[in-house]
């Protein structure tokens, strides 16, 4: 097992990555603050994945993401509408850029 460390908005972010019983990495998370456990961890499916990195990626991104989600700033805050927005954006950037502008009727 390999831990690894971050810091985001004032929590400590421990990673620990193992292989499971079909080979595959997954990541265990553990997000304190001040020594204290900060929330209850969501229980959630525990993703495989096929490199440690990618695991380690993984942990980080949604433990940041859940983090945030407590933050009050972040009340209204919407993964949903950020992701739809900036697929709205590739999309259209990428037919601009292969000449096949489309223009949109409301």
């Amino acid at each position: 097992m390999e831990s690894t460390f971050d810091v985001y908005a004032g929590y400590q972010i421990s990673v620990t990555t193992r292989r499971n019983e079909r080979g595959a990495w997954v990541a265990d998370i553990d997000v304190p603050r001040e020594g204290q456990e900060a929330f209850e961890w969501p229980e959630t499916v525990q993703p495989e994945w096929r490199t440690q990195d990618e695991a380690i990626r993984d942990a980080i991104e949604r433990a940041r993401r859940v983090i945030g989600q407590h933050l009050p700033q972040n009340d209204d805050h919407s993964w949903v509408s950020t992701r739809q927005h900036a697929q709205t954006w590739f999309s259209e950037e990428a037919e601009h850029l292969s000449g096949n502008v489309f223009t949109r009727g409301d």
